[in-house]
């Protein structure tokens, strides 16, 4: 017997979503702030780090039992993906925040570069096991969709084309432009998204029942969300990007951004609520 999961809901799909476009942003702004431009790059971190806050409020409204965040910290089970993923979000967190709260409030190292550049290469380390922890955390599952190789890249990838739409929404808000190679970036995941997704669809006649009631069910009662995910969150970039290149425009930009960052939703939307699992009975 085959049934789809119910214990993750839009509140997960929510969480990996702001977390992982908040720490690719963070990797991103930090990767800019190295070549020099200071100031703008502090505050698209601070950004990343919001975007990372909120994913995790979200996510202890989904665990009923807040408390249960700090049992994990206090007793951790190092044998778990999850007790190693609260530790790398309160990292990302202390670090990535340290380095980015200059760009709120005046902090006594804010002119320290090395303090700056030490806080910065921390803060992303700890943001990349974020960003590469959620795809591991789901392969590690007993429901087959999930425990797909491809999940873990596929999540990587959307995490960095939301992140490189949080910078450039951020940048647009500052006035400031977005560097032409960091959207051409953008276009890169979006492809191997692309490829990474229909990946799901092109193994499915080889794969377990379990991952074929999957796909099946992208294709039937989540074939909107399907259909909405390569129009808007494949198609459409590459449509915005190519328009952009004639007729340049902060507008452009901005529907880039928004149209990036409902990739990685959708994308996670369907990877977390097409997922079925096979039962022993």
């Amino acid at each position: 017997m085959i049934e789809v999961q119910h214990a993750w809901d839009i509140r997960i799909v929510l969480d990996l979503t702001f977390g992982g476009m908040g720490v690719a942003a963070f990797i991103i702004a930090f990767l800019y702030y190295l070549r020099g431009e200071k100031e703008f790059n502090v505050k698209a971190a601070l950004a990343g780090m919001i975007s990372l806050l909120i994913g995790l409020l979200i996510l202890v409204t989904h665990l009923g039992k807040p408390e249960a965040a700090l049992y994990t910290v206090l007793s951790p089970n190092l044998s778990s993906v999850m007790a190693w993923g609260v530790f790398f979000n309160i990292l990302a967190l202390v670090f990535g925040g340290l380095f980015a709260l200059p760009g709120l409030v005046k902090l006594p190292y804010a002119g320290n570069e090395r303090v700056m550049r030490l806080l910065g290469a921390l803060g992303s380390a700890f943001s990349f096991l974020v960003m590469a922890y959620t795809g591991t955390l789901l392969a590690r599952t007993s429901i087959h969709l999930w425990r797909s190789p491809v999940t873990p890249l596929l999540f990587i990838l959307v995490a960095l084309s939301s992140g490189v739409g949080l910078c450039a929404l951020v940048a647009v808000a500052l006035k400031k432009d977005v560097p032409r190679e960091l959207v051409d970036f953008s276009m890169i995941t979006t492809f191997l998204a692309f490829v990474t997704m229909t990946l799901y669809f092109a193994v499915a006649d080889i794969s377990t029942e379990a991952f074929r009631y999957s796909v099946h069910l992208m294709l039937s009662e989540l074939a909107g969300a399907t259909a909405a995910l390569y129009l808007l969150g494949f198609i459409a970039p590459f449509a915005v990007y190519f328009y952009n290149r004639k007729k340049p425009s902060r507008t452009n930009l901005v529907v880039l951004a928004v149209l990036l960052i409902l990739q990685s939703l959708l994308a996670r939307f369907l990877v977390v609520y097409a997922g079925a699992i096979e039962l022993p009975w």
